[in-house]
């Protein structure tokens, strides 16, 4: 999937619509890759609006479902809405067979999640509306039920049971955000989604919100392990465990994971090639002090009864029931 391609110079030349007044599109491409070592073009489509990520396109049953925002997104008009489009393949392209529309009208698509004949759309702006969508026809795809609640979830993921995981940030009633956000939802019954537990950590922000590979759900003693950043107060930066108890709707921390804290020499004066315009003050002495932080970690993984987590400086082994007794192994 790619932008669509417009000619904005050619557009300006003939007098049509400015940038703000385009409807940006998305061209979808099939290909067959069944061949070892070979691409076989296919097939395309085209539907309306921007995708949000990889998770915004699934394909089930020979179907494929597409959720995109359509409108002006930096708007103050509140002209954006969001739908999924069912595509499937006639005459030559990917045709639109089926589509519901009008989702979070204002917003924008946060996340999204298909699993089976069923879709979850996450929308935001001031709060957050979960659709879930009914897919079991692709003719006539239709909301089912919409949960509206403060914040939003950046990344949803699916633990059996009809519960879902969100990461995320919770927000004000005026779509200000306060901090990392991981909620659990049970979605059993499609027209009525329910949020049964979160847990907030204040000031932080996650890179599972936009990398879901830095997210990890290890099923066997039910731990999400979310990597997390925060400066309000005692700044932290490391992964935080969480222990999710689906059947009681609960959600308790485990306990966190950091790596340990690194020194860099200071920056002294900026170079000034001889002859330059640019006239630079010495700097204080203060100014070329060293600095330290903690390297925030980007993955993590269990093996055996461990949980391994990775940051630019190095590997850490720690307890995978209590997350303690860390042991570091810096890089070479």
């Amino acid at each position: 999937a790619a932008p669509e391609w417009i000619d904005w110079a050619a557009l300006q030349e003939e007098g049509g619509d400015t940038p703000d007044q385009v409807e940006q599109g998305t061209d979808i491409h099939r290909f067959d890759i069944t061949e070892p070592g070979r691409a076989t073009y296919e097939l395309s489509g085209h539907v309306d609006g921007t995708l949000l990520n990889q998770f915004a396109m699934d394909e089930h049953d020979g179907y494929l479902r597409v959720a995109t925002t359509t409108g002006q997104m930096w708007s103050a008009d509140d002209v954006t809405e969001s739908q999924v489009v069912v595509l499937g393949p006639g005459d030559g392209a990917l045709t639109p067979v089926g589509s519901v529309s009008g989702l979070g009208r204002g917003e924008t698509i946060y996340s999204v999640r298909f699993l089976g004949d069923v879709g979850y759309v996450v929308t935001f702006r001031q709060t957050d509306p979960l659709y879930t969508i009914d897919l079991s026809d692709p003719a006539a795809p239709a909301v089912t039920g919409e949960l509206e609640i403060l914040g939003y979830s950046a990344y949803l993921h699916p633990i059996g049971d009809g519960r879902l995981l969100g990461v995320g940030q919770d927000a004000t009633e005026d779509g200000m955000r306060l901090g990392t956000q991981v909620a659990l939802y049970d979605v059993r019954d499609p027209a009525s989604p329910q949020r049964v537990a979160q847990a907030v950590l204040p000031s932080a922000s996650s890179d599972a919100e936009w990398d879901h590979h830095a997210f990890l759900w290890w099923p066997e003693t039910s731990l999400a392990a979310v990597p997390v950043s925060s400066y309000d107060g005692e700044s932290f930066s490391g992964v935080v465990g969480f222990g999710i108890d689906a059947g009681a709707g609960a959600i308790a921390e485990v306990g966190r994971v950091s790596h340990p804290a690194i020194t860099e020499p200071g920056i002294g004066p900026m170079p000034v090639e001889p002859g330059g315009d640019v006239v630079v003050e010495p700097r204080e002495p203060t100014d070329q002090l060293p600095f330290t932080f903690t390297p925030p970690i980007m993955r993590s993984l269990v093996v055996g009864d461990t949980l391994w987590t990775l940051s630019s400086e190095g590997l850490a082994a720690s307890d995978l029931a209590t997350l303690g007794g860390t042991t570091f192994f810096p890089f070479g």
